[in-house]
């Protein structure tokens, strides 16, 4: 599971709207409405409510709830421990689990360090890596871990310094709020966050301490990492050895972790309570109504036509040659990691059930806040505003997303020097939020850097948003008369781009710093283009933010009524930040039989030799070497009953003394539409088996010092 989506698109972001894909084949159609189903709106131990999951976080744990339904009661000290073990590293989760600074997490979320230690001539993401000493541990480029130090709420500030009645004015002095309160915070080598939890009904400080050396120790060939591939993506039962270890140095020497994770090597067992700790990237479950509704009817179906043409795009890219494979095979990965996980996301919002509930809770909730005078005054309006604001911008979000500058970076230079001057003459409230207070600066430097080019894969980008765009809006559309000029989607991009001085940084500069006539003057054809296409743009991104504004404002006043409801009995939506989510190892119901709790090795060599070890069920030649030492009962994957979601890979799974037995790496199928409404009858977390990685550990990868470093620093009090 990940939960950075990347592509070369998603990078061009000074001339867009909106921070999405870029690509579609078809204009986005409304789905039928799912009606209301009436279920009652039931509670659990400490007021819990089911279907807002477990993402507990360590501020607010929830200990009536854990006494109540597992009899389970950690102390303070427990907590701590188990929070200061933990680290969040680039889009993932991951835990130290030695007291030499040795760290685990999941392969895929090393791939950009695995890449990039990569020498010329051998790929670690095929070959694998191992260091036999401390000495050939390579450093991570780009690469670190934050650790959660503390935490403090900050609710009260937020609110004092919203003293405005503007709705614009109110959100200007929140953000303007929030960002001073970081800025104070980071100092001393501390990293600060303002995190916002249930949209906006409290705001805590999250400090954190960061290791900036982080370097690669073990990784295991790709074939036994993501053995299945995608066909296996987001299913079970599997057969992963979704693993990398990695080690944070201080002083150009392994850190001393005074916090970490004792290694059990016997692993997870049936019906044993565990307890998931990483960072969940993000849930929808105190989305109203509306908003749902507009990522099943717009954003989602638009996404996913992205991603295919994106994947179809980059796959043609990697079979072309060795070099394109090592360059792009990554983002493939990603891309199609990305577009499974949306369309299950997608089937929860067209589940007539799940989608019922949600109706059920909200008119319940409704139902609560108008029965009362004062917050009906204060927060009974939120809902249809935000309805009415969602709906408004469904009506222009095709138009918005072609009648733009996506599909290729140069061309979003030249909108970031088209826009700059006449987004500068305005104050900086009624700006775009991308050219707003520091943002600006920002835009500025990326224009004035150097960066490496590819006009030739600019060049079809660019052709192949033309061709959605003219499928989407139509021949007589004023965006694509400017746009293709009479002349094909292939010819048009290649006469913007044949001709463009864009890529060099020296021309750059000099139209930056020429301003408003500087820009005027420009004969350079993206400049030209980016002027004629800008008005329709900026109209379409100004109203749009200006809805954006305005459901911003009203999912805060929904989100404080829900805190002001229930309070913390509520876990809030996941905001990749630390959480700690219980459940129980289990296997469940599928296909008309039952999943087992486990799988083992037996079954890895199984279904390799039911795939006549093909690929993506090829197994690597280290594996069948080590046949005959393995013991093929140890178990290697299984499954809980947790809450996660994408940016919880690389989470440890615990038991209750606070020892490691597993590694989670993904969810089930089934799992997937628990991004709006949890359940646990059939979704399942998918994890290593410590038992599967001890054993290939010591009899794949030869790697006893490392097995000797996990089970030394277990022993240790």
């Amino acid at each position: 599971m990940k939960l950075i989506q990347r592509s070369l698109l998603a990078l061009a972001v000074i001339g867009a709207a909106l921070v999405v894909p870029a690509l579609v084949s078809a204009q986005a159609k409304p789905a039928t409405k799912a009606p209301a189903a009436a279920p009652q709106v039931q509670t659990g131990p400490g007021g819990w409510i089911k279907e807002f999951g477990t993402m507990w976080t360590f501020d607010a744990p929830p200990m009536e709830y854990w006494k109540g339904r597992y009899g389970f009661e950690p102390s303070k000290e427990w907590l701590d421990h188990v929070r200061l073990s933990a680290v969040r590293i680039p889009g993932c989760s991951a835990s130290f689990v030695s007291d030499n600074g040795l760290v685990m997490t999941n392969h895929h979320c090393a791939r950009s360090c695995i890449t990039a230690v990569s020498p010329k001539d051998t790929s670690y993401q095929e070959a694998g890596f191992t260091s036999a000493k401390l000495e050939d541990e390579k450093r991570c480029p780009g690469m670190y871990a934050d650790q959660l130090i503390g935490t403090e709420d900050v609710t009260a500030k937020v609110r004092a310094a919203v003293t405005s009645k503007k709705t614009a004015e109110q959100v200007e002095q929140r953000d303007k709020a929030i960002n001073d309160i970081q800025a104070a915070c980071s100092t001393g080598g501390l990293t600060c966050q303002v995190v916002t939890f249930y949209q906006g009904g409290k705001y805590s400080l999250y400090r954190y301490k960061r290791y900036n050396d982080v370097r690669l120790v073990m990784a295991p060939e790709e074939a036994a990492s993501f053995f299945g591939g995608d066909p296996d993506n987001f299913t079970y039962p599997r057969y992963d050895l979704d693993l990398t270890l990695l080690r944070v140095y201080e002083n150009n020497a392994p850190f001393k972790a005074p916090h970490y994770l004792k290694w059990n090597a016997q692993g997870a067992k049936e019906g044993e309570l565990t307890f998931v700790v990483g960072n969940p990237g993000s849930t929808g479950r105190l989305l109203t109504m509306a908003q749902m509704e507009f990522l099943r009817d717009y954003q989602y179906p638009f996404t996913l036509a992205n991603y295919k043409a994106q994947i179809a795009f980059f796959k043609a890219l990697v079979a072309q040659s060795e070099e394109n494979k090592r360059l792009y095979e990554n983002q493939v990965f990603g891309l199609e990691n990305s577009q499974k996980a949306v369309t299950g996301y997608n089937a929860g919002l067209i589940d007539k059930s799940i989608m019922g509930k949600k109706a059920a809770f909200e008119k319940d909730f409704r139902a609560r806040i108008m029965g009362k005078a004062d917050l009906a005054a204060k927060y009974g309006k939120a809902w249809d505003n935000i309805a009415a604001a969602q709906k408004e911008l469904g009506s222009f979000f095709i138009a918005q997303q072609f009648q733009g500058f996506a599909g290729s970076n140069l061309l979003n230079l030249a909108a970031g020097l088209v826009r700059i001057p006449e987004q500068e003459k305005l104050a900086d409230s009624l700006r775009l939020p991308n050219y707003r207070g520091a943002a600006l600066g920002r835009l500025k430097a990326q224009i004035g850097a150097a960066m490496p080019v590819n006009l030739v894969m600019e060049k079809q980008l660019l052709a192949m948003q033309f061709e959605r765009a003219l499928a989407a809006l139509g021949p007589n559309d004023p965006f694509i008369k400017v746009a293709l000029n009479g002349k094909s989607p292939a010819d048009a991009a290649a006469a913007l781009l044949g001709n463009t001085e864009m890529a060099k940084v020296d021309v750059r500069k000099a139209l930056l710093d020429g301003g408003a006539k500087a820009v005027a003057d420009s004969k350079d054809p993206l400049i030209v283009f980016a002027r004629a296409v800008n008005p329709m743009a900026t109209k379409h991104a100004m109203r749009a933010a200006k809805l954006n504004t305005a459901i911003s404002a009203n999912v805060e006043l929904v989100g404080q009524a829900i805190y002001a409801a229930y309070g913390e009995s509520l876990p809030p939506d996941a905001t990749f930040t630390l959480r700690i989510t219980d459940g129980v190892v289990a296997g469940f119901p599928y296909n008309g039989t039952i999943a087992p709790y486990k799988t083992s090795i037996y079954g890895l060599f199984g279904r390799s030799a039911e795939f006549d070890n093909k690929p993506p069920f090829q197994l690597p030649q280290r594996w069948v070497n080590a046949r005959a030492a393995l013991d093929m009962t140890t178990p290697l994957n299984f499954t809980t009953t947790q809450d996660i979601i994408g940016g919880n890979s690389g989470s440890p799974v615990i038991n209750a003394k606070g020892e490691v037995v597993g590694l989670v790496f993904d969810g089930n199928i089934e799992s997937l539409p628990n991004r709006f409404i949890f359940t646990d009858d059939v979704a399942r977390t998918v994890a290593v088996h410590t038992a599967g990685i001890t054993e290939a550990l010591k009899k794949v990868y030869g790697l006893t010092r490392l097995t000797q470093e996990l089970e030394a620093a277990a022993t240790k009090k």
